[in-house]
């Protein structure tokens, strides 16, 4: 395996020729819509690699967009792999379905999935790469999860950065759930935001949980304030009632995977439950433990975020059909 080509933040952030390397290789990046699950449009990008059949698909976070995913999927491509990526419905350039498109929902949990099958039929396939790989981050990891226990054959294995297979919560979830059940059924037309939901806020970097790296969250607060069409705010109530029970099963399914999956565990993470992706081990899903990384592995400073990609590589290539890796 060759070594990863990688940004450093200061080539990312503070460097010109990075910068127009960066947005010469973005020009070169295919998007468009499908229809995904009950209608819903969906955004999606993709990159083809001339020279490899080998393939990354990203299911990204909540309150995540692809655009935001623009130097790992440079990264990636680097190392030879072509990459597609999506915009969860009800998120980044996909159809919403609230009146306040600040408000992330979902109708079911379920429907994520079934997004990411259509994008795979409809755009992947088509492109009849010889091996796939999903990585995921977050809620795009629960989704994945619960993905490859519904697809097991498409995938050759997956990494899965932070995965929601548990949410970080101001009470006991059991409280946490009747009471969001409630005020979810207590709502008319317009879902309510969970108690204390906001639309969306810059976070000062100072008060943020979920990286070190002041240069990398400066690039994705910046990216959020130049388009307002992908800021989201907090959950629903329906969310996050879907979002537990997601959970849940998301364990069930990691632990007993037939896909090899490698979950990248941040070690001071404050968004998801780390206790979950440990109840989910075992078998074919084992876990790295990224030491002092918050939550965003992918946008945390060059030492560990540079671990978690030479993590992932390496795992894939272990898992490329008759160890080849082209």
């Amino acid at each position: 395996m060759s070594k990863p080509h990688v940004f450093s933040e200061e080539i990312f952030t503070g460097s010109k020729a990075g910068q127009q390397q960066l947005a010469a290789f973005w020009e070169q990046v295919g998007t468009g819509f499908i229809s995904g699950s009950k209608g819903c449009n969906i955004a999606w990008c993709s990159i083809r690699h001339p020279h490899s059949n080998k393939a990354i698909v990203i299911s990204n976070g909540r309150v995540e967009s692809f655009l935001k995913y623009q130097e790992l999927i440079f990264d990636l491509y680097q190392q030879g792999y072509s990459v597609y990526a999506l915009d969860h419905r009800g998120q980044g350039l996909s159809g919403r379905m609230t009146v306040n498109p600040c408000k992330g929902h979902v109708g079911q949990f379920d429907d994520y999935v079934d997004d990411l099958h259509s994008l795979i039929q409809e755009i992947v396939f088509p492109a009849r790469h010889k091996q796939l790989f999903l990585l995921g981050h977050s809620m795009g990891g629960c989704i994945g999860t619960l993905y490859l226990q519904k697809h097991p054959d498409t995938f050759k294995a997956a990494a899965f950065s932070a995965p929601m297979y548990g949410i970080r919560l101001p009470a006991p979830k059991a409280i946490i759930r009747i009471l969001a059940k409630l005020l979810d059924k207590l709502s008319a037309n317009e879902p309510w935001y969970v108690l204390g939901g906001t639309d969306y806020k810059c976070q000062p970097f100072a008060d943020n949980d979920l990286t070190h790296s002041q240069a990398r969250y400066g690039v994705y607060r910046a990216l959020y304030q130049s388009k307002p069409q992908i800021q989201l705010g907090s959950p629903t109530n329906h969310w996050l009632v879907q979002a537990l029970d997601a959970c849940e099963r998301a364990i069930e399914a990691a632990r007993s995977t037939r896909v090899p999956l490698l979950i990248l565990q941040a070690e001071n993470d404050t968004i998801v439950d780390n206790s979950g992706q440990n109840d989910a081990l075992g078998g074919l899903c084992q876990k790295l433990v990224i030491p002092g990384a918050r939550h965003e592995i992918f946008i945390e400073t060059d030492e560990r975020r540079n671990q978690a990609l030479q993590a992932v590589l390496a795992f894939f290539e272990r898992h490329c059909v008759d160890g080849t890796n082209n």
